[in-house]
């Protein structure tokens, strides 16, 4: 068994995924069944709790798409705790260094290539021989935030353990003191992209749409979040009353 989004981006393939911020598994569902290769859910800046984040898992899964979670942070108790519930890889925000990146990429696997405790929990499910190949099975991305994680970028993903790079395009221009888009920022998501070549791993950026998907694909960044659920319900709701009211 192997996980379908390791194999995709192995073979230079773009994976694109979303993230889930509305905290509903419906809502997970219907991404799920819209083609998607992953869901992310964010358990960093949405209200979810370990069982709704079990349950969402379950609706990514019962449609075909691989369940990914975003840590609140990096303690190893939760880093345990979600990979147990069923997640099969983990975003961390704000990593800056390859210490960092280190850590938590430690935290996620089973010894003797890592610290993670062996317990009874839903990821037993997967498959029965889950603990033999969970180390390969799980994906560590930590997320670049900051010019302290740009400049450590190629180190961060060389660091053993990490699967993908992945920037975080928001915190990062609120770090540098300038809005997204602007030269400097869009220098820097290059030169992010340029350090995970250098690094020998797959890179990783958030989109606004699938035009603008399509585009960074072209740059070479193949793990694609497109979105998230969010901002599609409140971007087709808001179309839809517009075109209804004439507007």
């Amino acid at each position: 068994m192997k996980n379908p989004i390791h194999d995709t981006l192995k073979a230079g393939r773009p994976s694109i995924g979303s993230w889930l911020n509305l905290g509903s598994p419906l809502a997970a569902e219907v991404m799920a069944s819209s083609g998607f290769d992953w869901l992310a859910v964010d358990a960093e800046h949405t209200a979810y709790d370990m069982e709704l984040i079990a349950h969402t898992i379950r609706a990514i899964e019962a449609r075909g798409a691989i369940p990914l979670v975003r840590s609140w942070d990096h303690d190893p108790v939760t880093i345990a705790r979600l990979l147990d519930v069923g997640a099969w890889g983990l975003v961390f925000p704000h990593i800056s260094t390859p210490e960092q990146a280190a850590k938590v990429a430690h935290a996620m696997r089973y010894p003797p290539l890592g610290s993670r405790s062996i317990g009874s929990a839903r990821c037993l499910t997967i498959t029965p021989d889950y603990r033999k190949i969970a180390n390969d099975l799980v994906l560590c991305i930590p997320q670049i935030e900051d010019m302290d994680g740009i400049e450590n970028a190629e180190a961060i993903v060389k660091t053993e353990g990490v699967d993908i790079g992945f920037l975080g395009p928001g915190d990062l221009a609120m770090s540098m003191g300038v809005e997204p888009g602007h030269p400097d920022h869009e220098a820097a998501l290059q030169s992010f992209r340029e350090s995970c070549i250098r690094g020998g791993k797959p890179s990783g950026i958030p989109v606004v749409d699938g035009a603008a998907a399509h585009r960074r694909i072209q740059e070479g960044f193949q793990f694609i979040d497109l979105i998230n659920d969010m901002h599609l319900l409140k971007t087709a709701a808001s179309h839809e009353l517009s075109e209804a009211r004439g507007q």
